[in-house]
């Protein structure tokens, strides 16, 4: 407080700084947080943004991926703003609205997993043992082995 004093007296801030023995920065670090927010209390730091995934707007983007499941996170955001569920100030962001898809709403129902026939796979498919020798003319492994190893 008595930095703003001394200024409110007329001295100036370079006088301050030398006869309080701190740093003219913090003289003027001090005076320009009083002249904007009229304290010398220090901003809240960090905290979260307001929220703006709101239960309507989780609905919505639930409301869209249910009529077009193949519609992207980005598409989602352009319809949130051109419907007017959203405006540029409070619309969820792409990384966010993926995030809604995929903890909020999750997979749709008929959506598999897999291209092939609807299994989800613990991993890759083992590789054939005519991969080998139709891409590099040989195979990497004898026969009898690739064969032993892959019939299921």
């Amino acid at each position: 407080m008595k930095i703003v004093e001394l200024a409110q007296l007329g001295i100036r801030p370079c006088d301050i700084s030398r006869q309080l023995r701190v740093s003219h920065g913090c003289v003027s670090k001090i005076l320009a947080r009083f002249h904007e927010t009229g304290s010398i209390l220090p901003g809240a730091i960090g905290g979260s943004k307001p929220r703006v995934t709101t239960p309507r707007v989780v609905a919505h983007i639930r409301e869209l991926k249910a009529k077009d499941p193949g519609i992207f996170a980005w598409e989602i955001r352009d319809r949130l703003l051109a419907e007017g569920v959203c405006d540029k100030f409070n619309v969820p962001s792409v990384s966010s609205i993926s995030r809604i898809l995929r903890n909020k709403i999750g997979p749709l129902q008929g959506h598999s997993g897999s291209l092939l026939d609807g299994k989800r796979s613990g991993g890759p498919s083992p590789p054939t043992a005519l991969s080998y020798p139709a891409l590099y003319g040989y195979s990497p492994m004898p026969s009898s082995y690739a064969a032993a190893a892959y019939s299921a």
